[in-house]
């Protein structure tokens, strides 16, 4: 039980240092502009004028975070592999939910995004079975 609780955190810290890479990425090939992140109406007007590809960025961040995160914690759990990988699942989505209730996002990346976090954990389980 011990190590799935080790697994399980390992994975998060590995699906948050990739989503911030990723995004990271993504900002440097489309700076966002300068905005308060206080101001709900100016992070709503820079969503909306984002190209897609700044917003896809994101989906790929979320999706490449949720795989190498519950791929790290199904290796490392000998005995809850597809537990840990959806506990990580479950994290993701309430973080993404967050993340779209705090400021209006297109209603194709809401959909997308959420339902990236189950079928990417559940690769990353079937892969870490091999």
């Amino acid at each position: 039980m011990l190590r799935s609780i080790l697994a399980v955190l390992a994975g998060f810290l590995v699906m948050g240092i990739t989503v911030a890479a990723v995004q990271w990425l993504g900002h440097t090939l489309y700076p966002p502009p300068p905005l308060d992140m206080s101001d709900r109406a100016a992070m709503d007007a820079a969503i909306a004028a984002m190209p897609a590809m700044a917003l896809g960025f994101v989906l790929i961040a979320y999706a490449f975070g949720m795989f190498l995160g519950a791929y790290t914690a199904s290796t490392i759990s000998l005995a809850h592999r597809r537990g840990v990988a959806f506990v990580l699942a479950v994290v993701m989505l309430a973080l993404i939910v967050m993340n779209f209730l705090s400021f209006t996002h297109p209603m194709w990346m809401v959909v997308i995004g959420l339902l990236i976090p189950f079928p990417f954990a559940l690769m990353a389980w079937k892969l870490a079975l091999r």
